[in-house]
């Protein structure tokens, strides 16, 4: 269950920091191999590209951070279930 908690908060975190363009978060962005011209130069990156894969990552952080509350959910739903007395 702390699990869950630390992971709803971790990821959501990340969320806000990766749609904010967090410079810092840079390095963790994959970007496709440019292609190299004919004086072994590659182009320059595009601004609206790299807040695109920054959008990208926020969205999956939020993601996962849903899925980690979900679980959250579950998890506690199952210890109150298992709390009550059948008989």
């Amino acid at each position: 269950m702390l699990m869950s908690v630390w992971g709803v908060i971790f990821l959501g975190l990340l969320g806000v920091f990766f749609s904010v363009n967090a410079v810092s978060l840079f390095p963790d962005l994959h970007f496709k191999e440019e292609v190299v011209d004919d004086h072994g130069r590659v182009p320059p990156m595009d601004p609206a590209d790299i807040r695109s894969v920054y959008s990208d990552k926020a969205s999956q952080c939020w993601i996962a951070a849903g899925l980690y509350l979900v679980t959250l959910i579950v998890v506690m739903w199952q210890n109150r279930w298992n709390r009550v007395q059948i008989f």
